[in-house]
């Protein structure tokens, strides 16, 4: 059987889709890049804003169209938060929630083998991604997670570390650590293992390797955490933390659970402890309760609490979360707020490059040339530098001319996606 697949949102889903590939691969099954070709198409869909919801069921009619013979099986968020929806763009739309995402392939007649779930290698990239937890409860007030992934799940430690070793084994040099609430780990069942005890071993195992961080909310990067990856160069200076908005009412507002000040207190802790790390956050605009002035009081505190970076995304509402009765603002308001966050997002990414100009940083590299440093500056290779994987390469500003040896940052567009990435 020939199988594509495409998938929307976050690294969890973007595991979860690796990890259905590999359980549907045996048979002499074989993955082709088009749709066209394809017996069975599979999306793994995202709901976290109504952009996504756009993305997904353009992708589905296209798939349609494209290939009116191949089963169609959407699974994911959007499956699960509206499969009805879903099923009304066209009888040959198949249907799967999260919760019968393990099972998927054995309902659509896939030889399964006993082995634990697990990925040993990630399709088309030079890193991998691991997931070790899923679900939150959060009471966040503008968010579909809690509906569509409310089981919190960690993945035992013993299958962490094997899996872990297994990509090891070929080849990855970078993990990246993922999980709906990365920072809720709690693995081994009534022996409860946290992110930092998971860490100590996984560190602990031979090889070159570093362990990257996926998004982790303030109240979960503790004083612990911090000072273990300080002690522990195998794991990168990067945070990546939600803020959501600089200003404590509506952080009130949104049903976050934390103020400025914990969150400008978190990051001078970072700070502190690791001078070098980046830490970059995603930041809403737009939500119905933000006034101009208040969000004057969020880009001032970005500014004054010198990120390295943004992801900048508007308020969707969504069906079934508590914002979602709210009045919208006007879009242009908006549009011109989520503007000059952009232009502050890359005010900030210059002001940490050139903090960095000419030194060296581990950089994991890619075939094409581009790579990410440990602190998550975006860098080109130096021409005739063949090496992919680890390597110690020179960090340049963005106002430097490139000549023979000279990097670049890459800027980065915002996306519609949200913490999870």
């Amino acid at each position: 059987m020939k199988i594509w697949s495409a998938t929307f949102g976050c690294k969890v889903n973007q595991y979860e889709t690796e990890l259905l590939r590999q359980r549907m691969s045996n048979g002499g099954n074989q993955f082709v890049p088009s749709p066209i070709d394809a017996d069975l198409c599979l999306i793994n869909s995202c709901s976290v804003t109504a952009f996504a919801d756009k993305e997904c069921r353009q992708m589905i009619r296209m798939v349609l169209r494209s290939n009116p013979h191949a089963r169609v099986i959407v699974t994911g968020c959007y499956a699960t938060r509206s499969p009805q929806e879903l099923k009304t763009i066209s009888d040959r739309v198949e249907v799967y929630s999260n919760a019968e995402k393990d099972s998927l392939p054995s309902c659509l007649g896939f030889e399964i083998s006993d082995q634990p779930l697990g990925i040993h290698q990630f399709s088309g990239r030079t890193r991998a991604f691991l997931k070790i937890q899923d679900g939150c409860q959060a009471p966040c007030r503008y968010c579909i997670i809690p509906t569509v992934r409310s089981t919190l799940w960690s993945k035992p430690v013993r299958d962490v570390t094997a899996e872990f070793q297994a990509l090891l084994a070929n080849g990855y040099q970078e993990i990246v650590l993922t999980g709906i609430r990365l920072g809720l780990y709690r693995g081994n069942g009534q022996e409860k293992v946290d992110l930092v005890g998971l860490l100590r071993l996984l560190v602990a195992l031979p090889g070159t390797f570093r362990i990257r961080l996926s998004s982790l909310e303030v109240t979960e990067v503790s004083a612990a955490l911090v000072s273990f990856v300080k002690d522990n160069p195998k794991i990168c200076r990067h945070f990546h933390i939600p803020l959501q908005s600089g200003d404590d009412q509506v952080l009130r507002s949104m049903g976050r659970w934390y103020g400025s000040a914990a969150y400008r207190k978190r990051v001078d802790l970072i700070k502190g402890a690791l001078p070098d790390a980046g830490i970059t956050a995603d930041v809403m605009v737009g939500y119905p309760t933000e006034t101009d002035d208040l969000f004057e009081n969020t880009y001032r505190f970005i500014d004054e609490i010198d990120l390295s970076g943004l992801h900048v995304f508007r308020f969707s509402a969504r069906a079934g979360t508590k914002a979602a009765s709210l009045e919208p603002l006007d879009p242009r308001v908006v549009s011109r707020r989520a503007a000059r966050l952009g232009a502050l997002d890359q005010a900030l990414k210059s002001r940490f490059y050139q903090r960095f100009q000419g030194t060296l940083r581990e950089a994991i590299l890619e075939p094409t040339g581009e790579g990410w440093t440990d602190n998550y500056i975006r860098i080109q290779a130096p021409e005739g530098m063949t090496k992919t994987g680890l390597a110690l390469v020179p960090v340049w500003s963005a106002s430097e001319e490139r000549g023979e040896g000279a990097l670049k940052p890459h800027r980065m567009k915002s996306t519609q996606s949200t913490a999870a990435e």
